[in-house]
């Protein structure tokens, strides 16, 4: 069960688009102050929430993302998980500066942090708990960690693109990751009204655990701001999901229930 949380919200963390193929749309689809909250799924059973923040927007365009991620009293009483994940990323040359995981999943601790050097093609990974440093290549011009990609894809102008791929710089190797745009529909959700979306899937055959030999889907907004609405994950122990169910901080969100 160890590693089930960070899987669920498995697009979200690991699924995103190469830098080097892909020109990002301007503005920013997202700004300081920016707080998206998700349930988490498996199967009919609601598990946890997390939550996805823009903490910062530094002048130098310098984004810092936070996700926080905790089971709820439930699965707490069998299998506590709290997780919180930080991404420090430069939305001017669209690539992760810095990544760090701090997660507690039932008995397991990993706490550590990564730094990426691009001008001498090198990233550094060093763990909090055991004092471990690994060292690994990556590509002098841009790597994603598990985290930068979700707010890289929503930089992309979708309207005229049906593929893209991105690098994912990780410390036991560098993974490309190709992702097609399918279809569009609008997703009926309890907390806002209908929303128009278009549907991406990531291959998986990079992915860790259950989700390597599953299927992955996640459902955008087809708007300005290109928010993860929806994600859903079949795999060989069933289905997880992550459901948008609140947005705060987003000026002009269309789609909240009318009083």
């Amino acid at each position: 069960m160890r590693g089930v949380f960070f899987q669920v919200a498995g697009f979200f963390l690991y699924a995103s688009l190469m830098l080097s193929c892909a020109q990002a749309a301007d503005p920013l689809p997202f700004k300081e102050g920016e707080k998206l909250t998700y349930e988490f799924h498996w199967g009919p059973i609601m598990v946890g929430r997390g939550t996805f923040e823009v903490t910062e927007i530094r002048k130098d365009g310098t984004c810092v993302f936070k996700v926080r991620v905790k089971s709820n009293d439930f699965i707490s009483a069998i299998y506590p998980v709290e997780d919180v994940i930080t991404s420090v990323f430069d939305s001017k040359k669209m690539r992760s500066v810095s990544f760090e995981q701090n997660r507690s999943e039932g008995d397991h601790h990993v706490w550590e942090e990564t730094f990426y050097y691009y001008d001498s093609a090198w990233a550094s990974t060093t763990s909090y708990t055991s004092g471990e440093a690994k060292w690994f290549t990556i590509p002098k011009d841009a790597v994603q960690d598990k985290l930068s990609t979700i707010y890289y894809m929503r930089c992309l102008d979708w309207k005229d693109r049906d593929t893209a791929s991105v690098v994912l710089g990780n410390d036991k190797e560098n993974y490309k990751v190709n992702m097609t745009k399918t279809e569009k529909e609008k997703i009926e959700l309890d907390d806002f009204e209908p929303i128009p979306t278009f549907k991406i899937e990531p291959n998986t055959e990079y992915m860790s655990g259950f989700v390597k030999k599953g299927k992955m889907w996640v459902w955008v907004s087809d708007d300005a701001f290109r928010i993860p609405i929806r994600v859903v994950s079949k795999l060989s122990v069933g289905s997880v999901s992550a459901i948008l169910i609140k947005v705060e901080g987003v000026e002009g969100w269309p789609y909240d229930p009318k009083d």
